[in-house]
C-alpha cells in the first residue's frame, strides 16, 4: 500500500515539476535559436518541452523513489536480521 500511495504521488509531482523544467529547456533553446515567442506566451512551442519532460519526471521520479524505499526495507531488514 505504501508503495502505491509513494508511486501515485510523486507520478504526478513528477509531471508538473518535469513539465516546468521542460519549459525551462524550451525558453534557453529559443533564446539560442533567436526565437520570439507570441505574447503572453513563455518559449516558442512550448508544449512540446513541456509534454516530453512531463513524460520523463513522471517515470523518472516515482522509479526514484520507490528505487530509494526498497534499499532502505532492505538495509532496515538486514540490520534486524543481524541482531536476532
Amino acid at each position: 500500500g505504501r508503495n502505491i500511495g509513494v508511486g501515485c504521488f510523486t507520478l504526478f509531482i513528477g509531471a508538473v515539476s518535469g513539465a516546468m523544467i521542460g519549459v525551462a529547456i524550451g525558453k534557453l533553446m529559443g533564446f539560442f535559436n533567436r526565437c520570439t515567442p507570441e505574447p503572453g506566451l513563455p518559449a516558442c512551442e512550448w508544449w512540446v518541452y513541456a509534454g516530453y519532460g512531463a513524460v520523463i519526471g513522471a517515470v523518472s521520479l516515482p522509479v526514484f523513489a520507490l528505487w530509494r524505499l526498497r534499499r532502505a526495507d532492505r538495509a532496515a531488514d538486514a540490520a534486524s536480521t543481524d541482531r536476532g
